[in-house]
C-alpha cells in the first residue's frame, strides 16, 4: 500500500487535521462519496474555499476556529483536494483490511466452537 505524501506547503497541523478528517469520513462510511465529491470539485476548489467563509458559523460546530482557518487556507491550493482524496482512499483501504482480518478471526472462532460442540 502506498503512503500518501503530503504537499510541502501544508503545515504539520494541517496534515494532522486532514488525517483526522479522513478518519472521520472513513469511519462514517462516506469514503466513496467524499472522493467523488472532492475529485469533481477540484476545478473550482478556490471558489469553494471562499464559500467556506459563508458557512463558517455552521461548520464551526465540528472544528475550532484555528482548525477551520487551517482547512480553509489549505483548500485554496488545488493540490490539497487530491491529497485529501488520496488520504481518504488510503485510510479506507486500511479500514477494509482490518475489517477483513476481524471477520476472518471471527469465522475461525466460530468454526472452533462448532468443532468443540461436536466433540462433546
Amino acid at each position: 500500500m502506498k503512503d500518501t505524501a503530503a504537499p510541502d506547503y501544508l503545515s504539520p497541523e494541517q496534515i494532522e487535521l486532514f488525517k483526522r478528517l479522513a478518519d472521520k469520513v472513513v469511519g462514517l462510511g462516506f469514503a466513496l462519496p467524499a472522493i467523488l465529491f472532492l475529485e469533481s470539485m477540484r476545478p473550482v476548489n478556490f471558489i469553494g474555499s471562499q464559500v467556506m467563509l459563508f458557512f463558517q458559523p455552521m461548520l464551526r460546530t465540528w472544528f475550532t476556529l484555528a482548525e477551520y482557518d487551517l482547512i480553509q487556507q489549505a483548500l485554496e491550493r488545488r493540490e490539497t483536494l487530491g491529497y485529501f482524496a488520496d488520504l481518504i482512499e488510503q485510510q479506507d483501504l486500511v479500514a477494509k483490511q482490518k475489517e477483513r482480518e476481524w471477520n476472518a478471526q471471527r469465522k475461525a472462532q466460530k468454526r472452533a466452537q462448532k468443532q468443540e460442540k461436536r466433540k462433546s
